[in-house]
């Protein structure tokens, strides 16, 4: 269950300041991970606060987009917007920009106006949620420009 269904007395900043926040100070980030329509979104918490894009990753379960953002953010460079990573170990990737980051609650409320990069992940056979096949990951992106890269 989550934090704030077992502190039912509690408010959002409470879950701000006693779990995302010592976090944050701990690590340099936090993440988040929540579920919208069946598909977990998993993003960065406290990277804007550096002067950074928060990280996105979507379609995968928690621990698993935990561990992508951990590999990404510990490489030698975070790619930029319209930029392919392909990780050393794991999946290839796309970096684009989030069309609307202030549905990134915890990330906006932590830093409003923070702006995101989506990490879209190829699957084991090499295929992006744009090509002809199901994919689990929900795009935040624009997916005209996902499309055409």
């Amino acid at each position: 269950m989550c934090w704030l269904c077992d502190n039912p007395a509690a408010t959002f900043d409470d879950y701000l300041e006693e779990v995302v926040r010592p976090v944050v100070d701990r690590y340099g980030f936090a993440v988040q991970a929540t579920e919208r329509d069946g598909t977990v979104i998993a993003y960065t918490v406290g990277l804007a606060e550096q002067g950074r894009e928060e990280l996105v990753v979507t379609g995968k379960p928690p621990d698993a987009a935990h561990d992508l953002l951990q590999a990404v953010l510990a490489g030698e460079e975070v790619p930029r917007a319209g930029q392919r990573c392909d990780l050393l170990v794991g999946t290839a990737l796309w970096a684009f920009r989030v069309l609307r980051p202030e549905a990134l609650a915890v990330a906006w409320r932590v830093h409003p106006g923070a702006r995101a990069l989506q990490l879209v992940w190829a699957d084991t056979l090499g295929r992006w949620p744009w090509d002809v096949h199901r994919s689990r990951q929900r795009l935040l992106c624009d997916a005209a420009e996902a499309r055409a890269a």
